[in-house]
């Protein structure tokens, strides 16, 4: 504790609290009292797992005070120290105060001040949502308690009907007759399950006979050289608003009439958080994943495995990136939910995350944004970050929408072979991949990657319908949505702002890009299709312009994009093109959203299938933009990374193993093993190729290594427009369009006519970028 810290100890101690000053009671280096459930000021829920530091025979002895008032919390010795859980903290300060008497007969004293949150949150991410949907019910644990009769929150009703129609969400009965109350806060009580392993998944377990009388299909694993059965002990709650599990092997029966309490006798004594993908606009809860079937099919396979093995897994709905993006409000769950874990169980020698996608996300952004969280991590199938994602993703539909016009206006258009795309685009195309929207062979990343991600992100009245679906299923009113803006920037109001209408600033901004710019340096492209792609392009409306998404009539949302009719033609009106705010830009990085590659911390390994050939959103560049990130601001921090890429028909859950046994030799032993190494695997899972060189070719100018040759990485639209791989510029410098026809921008080749030029000036008049400058959207000295 600082010197502050302990100062603001004593003050807040009162009299009662002599051990604070005097000379009765003296510091002593032997005495020492930790938080190890959480940071002294990030406590939640009333409790805090506690540590005191003292010599063997002063065990006994020690007394507690919380608050000036004796306490005797339950403790347990443990080598030099005492550990236990102390609760009754009140919301705010509180001073909690350990003395004994020394061998001379002279008080010694330790103290620390704990500021205690409520368990509903929140502690530091500001204001909770609402409307915010609960949706315990779902997950079979029951309505959220009644904390209020003022009509906030989720409606609660006296008891479910019995004649649920078939269009209600699974679980859900029909609402009661009449409502109790209403919940803010989606609260339930702790609930303790158990579910036993089939091989192929869980069932639920009757703990009271299944150990004397176990399940026919029940699976046993070996613990210690001993067959025991393949039981699992699930603790499900909530905690700030979100529904978390806790889940550990419990091979044993418990004592009967024992108070109920996790059996440690097969904990390996660490820990893995369970992190979820997906990009979610928020206002609603999320569902517990071993709930209602819902461990998914990989997702399954891992779990059991890292349970088998001894690790205690927790989880939270609220580090679903499906359920929302702000990555604060994850990092606070994650940071509540551990903390129940080790008041519950105990402190685990170390934190590894898995995640995939979305969940892979939160692992980098934890890592930078909240040292000490997790302590390693298995990204799989990562993005360095959302937000700097909506850069390229938002112009795959102007780019889609722009080839669509072009081919409807001449079949015979170069654009009709959908592989030629990729010379725009950057991204994978195929000319056999089934496209979604025809059914018909070709398409492109753009396509079957990215399809609807811009309406669900940025169009703030289009909505998933599921969420009128679970409101009318709970009750609630139909216009409980009818003020939500549905973006990522408006469900992050508190962090963007919002204007007079209610309408949050985004960071979407395409002026000065040059589509197509590297096709037209490598002879791909002429001038022609060079020029006219970008003043057809265009860009998105203002939020407040946005009207309905109709994915049928209109698969790119054309209807919200700034178009021109006369975009063809060189003397007629160019597509505009759009200026993000500032703003909205800025509070991205200030606010931790911007993955910048300037802390990782811990050791990561980035295990990625690749899925370039079947256009998958998880491109392979991701990884590499991460470590490009790493590479320009913290060289040293890059070594904590490596890649390791595998085939799609590979064993992917068991590479996920293979990563947390390397991670877990590297915590354990503190320095990295040699498996710790970028490399990539082919489709038995044998090494293709391991080592520094592997990747050469993708961030520097060696000749193409192993993995690299053997795993093509593609681009972006705005690689392809000159951008680098790290992909984070929200908005470039720009230089006059004059500068860069003397400069060396384009090749002599093209031989730009008078009138081209004047085309090329009226396409960009406010200049064209020039990405060596870096983003201009990020704040200054950040």
């Amino acid at each position: 504790m600082n010197h502050w810290t302990r100062a603001a100890a004593c003050a807040l101690a009162a009299i009662g609290l002599t051990g604070c000053g005097g000379a009765a009671h003296a510091p002593d280096t032997r005495l020492r009292l930790t938080v190890l459930s959480s940071a002294p000021r990030y406590v939640s829920g009333g409790d805090a797992r506690i540590a005191v530091a003292v010599a063997g025979d002063a065990h006994g002895k020690l007394l507690f005070r919380l608050n000036g008032q004796r306490i005797d919390p339950p403790m347990t010795a443990a080598g030099t120290r005492v550990e236990g859980v102390v609760s009754g903290l009140a919301d705010g300060d509180n001073v909690l105060e350990v003395t004994y008497m020394n061998d001379s007969g002279r008080a010694v004293s330790d103290s620390l001040v704990l500021t205690n949150h409520p368990v509903t949150g929140p502690m530091f991410t500001g204001p909770q949502q609402q409307p915010f949907v609960c949706r315990t019910q779902e997950s079979g644990l029951g309505q959220p308690l009644v904390d209020n009769q003022d009509g906030i929150g989720h409606p609660v009703f006296d008891a479910p009907g019995v004649d649920a129609p078939s269009t209600r969400v699974p679980g859900v009965d029909a609402p009661g007759t009449r409502v109790l109350g209403y919940s803010r806060y989606c609260a339930i009580k702790p609930q303790i399950h158990y579910f036993y392993h089939t091989g192929e998944s869980f069932k639920p377990f009757d703990a009271a006979t299944g150990y004397a009388k176990p399940p026919a299909d029940l699976k046993t694993i070996t613990l210690n050289g001993a067959s025991v059965p393949f039981v699992v002990r699930v603790e499900a709650g909530t905690i700030n608003r979100f529904a978390y599990t806790i889940a550990m092997l419990a091979p044993f029966a418990g004592r009967a009439g024992a108070a109920p309490q996790f059996d440690t006798a097969a904990w390996n004594r660490k820990l893995v958080y369970w992190l979820r993908g997906g990009v979610g606009v928020g206002h609603q809860q999320g569902t517990a994943i071993w709930f209602s079937s819902g461990l998914r099919g990989i997702e399954r396979q891992i779990i059991s495995r890292v349970l088998a093995q001894g690790y205690a897994v927790a989880n939270s709905s609220g580090n679903e990136a499906g359920v929302h993006y702000n990555m604060r409000l994850a990092e606070e769950t994650a940071m509540m939910t551990k903390e129940r874990f080790i008041e519950a169980v105990g402190q685990p020698a170390f934190t590894i995350g898995i995640g995939g996608s979305g969940g892979a996300v939160q692992q980098y952004l934890f890592a930078q944004n909240r040292p000490g969280l997790l302590d390693a991590g298995i990204p799989v199938q990562s993005y360095p970050d959302m937000v700097t994602q909506t850069i390229p993703v938002a112009d795959c539909p102007l780019l889609e929408q722009y080839f669509s016009d072009e081919v409807a206006l001449d079949p015979a258009s170069p654009w009709k072979t959908w592989s030629r795309r990729a010379l725009i685009e950057g991204s994978n195309a195929s000319d056999t991949v089934v496209n979604p929207i025809n059914d018909k062979p070709g398409s492109t990343e753009c396509i079957n990657g990215w399809q609807g991600a811009v309406p669900t992100v940025v169009n703030p009245v289009y909505k998933d319908p599921r969420y009128e679906l679970v409101a009318q299923n709970y009750g609630y009113p139909p216009d409980v949505f009818a003020k939500v803006k549905w973006t990522h920037w408006n469900d992050l109001a508190h962090i963007y702002g919002t204007d007079s209408h209610g309408f949050a600033p985004n960071s979407i901004d395409n002026v000065g890009v040059q589509y197509g710019l590297g096709a037209l340096l490598a002879g791909r492209i002429g001038k022609d299709e060079f020029l006219r792609v970008n003043a057809c392009v265009g860009s998105w409306k203002a939020p407040s312009q946005f009207v309905m998404w109709d994915s049928a009539a209109d698969p790119f949302d054309a209807r919200n994009m700034q178009r021109s009719a006369t975009c063809r033609d060189p003397g007629g009106l160019p597509a505009p093109r759009r200026a993000g705010e500032l703003s909205a830009m800025h509070a991205a990085y200030t606010s931790g959203h911007v993955f910048t590659g300037q802390r990782l911390g811990i050791p990561m390994i980035d295990v990625r299938p690749y899925l370039e050939p079947v256009l998958n959103m998880h491109n392979a560049r991701q990884a590499f933009s991460v470590r490009a990130r790493l590479l320009d601001a913290n060289r040293a921090a890059a070594n904590k990374q490596v890649i390791w890429f595998t085939t799609p028909a590979a064993d992917q859950p068991a590479h996920v193993i293979d990563a947390l046994g390397v991670l877990d030799r590297y915590l354990s032993t503190g320095s990295a093993p040699a498996q710790f190494a970028d490399a990539c695997f082919d489709a038995s899972g044998a090494v293709i190729a391991a080592g520094a060189s592997v990747w050469d070719g993708i961030l520097n100018q060696q000749p193409k290594g192993a993995c690299s040759a053997a795993f093509p990485v593609y681009a972006s639209p705005r690689m392809v427009a000159g951008d680098a791989l790290k992909g984070d510029i929200f908005k470039c410098k720009l230089k006059p369009v004059a500068a860069a026809l003397r400069d060396g921008t384009y090749p002599e080749a093209a031989r730009f006519s008078a009138r081209d030029k004047e085309w090329l000036e009226r396409i960009f008049p406010q200049g064209v970028c020039d990405y060596r400058f870096g983003d201009q959207g990020r704040p200054a000295r950040w």
